[in-house]
């Protein structure tokens, strides 16, 4: 049977159609994005221009055929948009965005400008086969191993689509110029043949791809939760919520109840008699029934060799295929229901000294579950003298939460015989204020002489700590006075440098020290050409700010420790060089030149430059050989009028 073009065209439109409404479908039943979107958008763009293409030989609807292979294209870079996203790849769009808008300045060209069908499908043909093999390498390149079996089949195709593209090419550059799309009716027949097969196995590969990275992770999914369930310390069960039969448990139920997995797979609870009252288990399904849910209810259970346990348990309605069952989670507390009762036995014995200590009184477990309390307590955080609440929380929840836990580590040193004496904490009050507080703790030992208990002597000590810190605070005040004043009294208000004073104390303990070890010491002293004139051109604010950026630049270049850059006073700093030679000296003061002519600083008011120069004295010595550290700096002074006498923006050098 023969085809037409239309027919191939309605046939390629329905195909993408479907194509796209099968990735909707994916879409809305697993609601996962993953490129998703962006593979429904591609096929729609496709569908599209593959419908407008036939338009050309209807006049009213021509325009639309003048769409359909930008469409196409369109859709197609979508289609690889998708595949980044679903890959986790970095979408880079610019570059696909400049290919399409060269793609489209092209085609348009040979449309509008320069009628050529040939060359409308060499640009064509080139864009598919861009975008086909890039697609094609994404997916060979995804290193997924769920996916790579599809993956592979996926970039085979795109590949496959790519070369007829190529070939398609070859095709145009090699025949006659195309006067009529009459004149490739079979390679243009195969451009609607090819994209449809291809379009129908590239969204085939879409969707196991999907799948099977969707069946990868609800298998790493089920992986943790089966993991979390069997490491919980406490008994788990899984049991279907009409007859109690027992489907799954885990290591901790099987420690605590004595049976082995064999025994209770399959089994019920009530068969297994782990309920010590049957009318407990009624009790326990009534109130999930009805809500849904159940928390920390304590029940006595019953193991297999017949002892009893009390357990909190807390459980939740879970459906499994279809059929309700029940996830429970079991807590041993018999031991701390016996130390339970054998702390209210005694209780009476420490009510006494509680209630005559005008300090905080707690008695926890070891755990820090509080179990006695004083009304001292109840005052010091803001609780009425009735509040009974306090039994059963937490002693770590009164003090601030980023301290809880250098608390834990205190009373794990406790417990460990390590008490380490008194500690300081923030507690909260009931209204949430916070205050100071003092903890002294001890252990409370049990018959076996074992620690049982801990036992906590809590002190406010807000109003010693507020004395503290305002002394705290005025020796922090005095220091920061101290700091300021000598900072102030060394450095120079305007650049920041050290200034005349500092550096005259510097320079003599310099001399002193090189003067014994025999090393040689060396000043560098410069001044600002025609500094006057840049003041006078751009007012005295433009002249702080030069000398300011000009301090910056000479410390910085002098950037040793040792090194000493000072404002000598105006325009003028200087820079001492501890154990440094005439060679070092010149090489710095050349630096400092060439840095201050990088600043490009204009200078409008100079003869020199057009930017503010320096002038730069260099003078090294031995001060073995000199008695004043004066002679150092007459020298370096010399050495700057020298290069002030030789034109200025020059460096002189002295070296005794």
């Amino acid at each position: 049977m023969n085809l037409d073009i239309q027919t191939l065209a309605i046939i390629s439109c329905l195909t993408f159609l479907g194509q796209s409404l099968a990735l909707l479908i994916q879409f809305l039943v697993n609601r996962v994005d993953r490129g998703v979107r962006w593979w429904l958008i591609g096929s729609t763009l496709l569908a599209l221009g593959v419908i407008f293409l036939p338009m050309v030989t209807i006049k009213q609807l021509e325009i639309l055929a003048r769409i359909g292979n930008p469409l196409n294209v369109l859709g197609q870079i979508l289609l690889y948009f998708g595949v980044l996203r679903f890959l986790d790849r970095r979408e880079s769009r610019l570059p696909l965005m400049l290919l399409y808008a060269v793609f489209l300045i092209l085609y348009y060209f040979y449309m509008f400008f320069n009628n050529s069908i040939s060359g409308r499908t060499l640009v064509l043909v080139t864009v598919m086969a861009i975008i086909s093999f890039m697609t094609a390498f994404r997916l060979f390149i995804n290193d997924d191993k769920y996916i790579s079996g599809s993956a592979n089949f996926t970039a085979l195709v795109f590949f496959i689509y790519g070369c007829f593209s190529l070939v398609r090419l070859v095709a145009v550059l090699i025949s006659p110029p195309i006067q009529a799309y009459s004149d490739q009716q079979v390679i243009l027949a195969l451009s609607f043949v090819v994209p449809i097969v291809s379009s129908l196995l590239w969204t085939f590969g879409f969707i196991i791809m999907l799948n099977q990275r969707l069946n990868a992770e609800n298998r790493a999914e089920k992986d943790k939760l089966q993991l979390v369930f069997n490491t919980s310390p406490d008994a788990a069960v899984i049991s279907r919520l009409s007859d109690g039969s027992i489907i799954d448990v885990n290591a901790g139920f099987l420690e605590m109840s004595g049976y082995t997995r064999a025994e209770v797979i399959g089994n019920s609870t009530t068969f297994l008699n782990l309920w010590h009252k049957i009318e407990d288990r009624e009790s326990f399904v009534c109130e999930l029934k009805t809500k849904g849910i159940c928390e920390s209810r304590e029940y006595v259970f019953q193991r297999k060799d017949g002892s009893l346990l009390t357990g909190a348990i807390s459980a939740r309605i879970i459906v499994i295929q279809a059929i309700l069952h029940i996830v429970s989670v079991v807590h041993d507390i018999t031991k701390s229901k016996q130390d339970s009762d054998a702390l209210r036995e005694s209780e009476e014995l420490y009510r006494t000294i509680l209630n005559a200590s005008p300090d905080d009184i707690t008695i926890t477990d070891l755990k820090g579950c509080i179990q006695v309390v004083s009304p001292a307590a109840k005052k010091m955080f803001g609780y009425e003298p009735e509040y009974d609440h306090f039994v059963g929380s937490q002693l770590l929840d009164f003090i601030l939460p980023e301290e809880r836990e250098r608390a834990r580590a205190n009373i794990v040193n406790l417990v460990k015989g390590h008490y380490l004496g008194p500690s300081e904490y923030h507690g909260i009050r009931r209204d949430q204020s916070i205050f100071n507080i003092e903890v002294n703790s001890g252990l409370i030992y049990g018959v076996n002489g074992q620690p049982a208990r801990m036992v906590f002597m809590v002190r406010n000590i807000t109003e010693r700590k507020q004395a503290e810190q305002h002394i705290q605070e005025l020796l922090q005040q005095l220091e920061i006075e101290k700091k300021i004043a000598q900072t102030n009294a060394n450095t120079d208000s305007l650049t920041g440098l050290a200034n005349r004073r500092y550096f005259d104390e510097i320079l003599n303990a310099e001399f002193s020290r090189l003067k014994r070890s025999g090393l040689p010491l060396s000043l560098i002293m410069l001044d600002v050409d025609r500094f006057k004139k840049f003041n006078d051109c751009y007012g005295h604010l433009a002249g702080d700010d030069c000398l300011r950026r000009l301090g910056t630049t000479i410390k910085t270049i002098a950037g040793r420790s040792t090194d000493i850059t000072a404002r000598f006073g105006g325009e003028e700093f200087v820079i001492i060089l501890t154990e440094t030679d005439q060679i070092g000296a010149a090489t710095l003061a050349e630096r400092i030149q060439q840095a201050v002519e990088a600043l490009a600083i204009p200078h409008a008011g100079s003869d020199i430059s057009d930017y503010v120069t320096v002038s730069l004295g260099a003078a090294t010595v031995y001060p073995t050989n000199m008695v004043s550290p004066d002679q150092i700096v007459a020298l370096a002074d010399q050495a700057l009028y020298r290069a002030k006498e030789a034109g200025r923006n020059r460096i002189s050098v002295i070296c005794t």
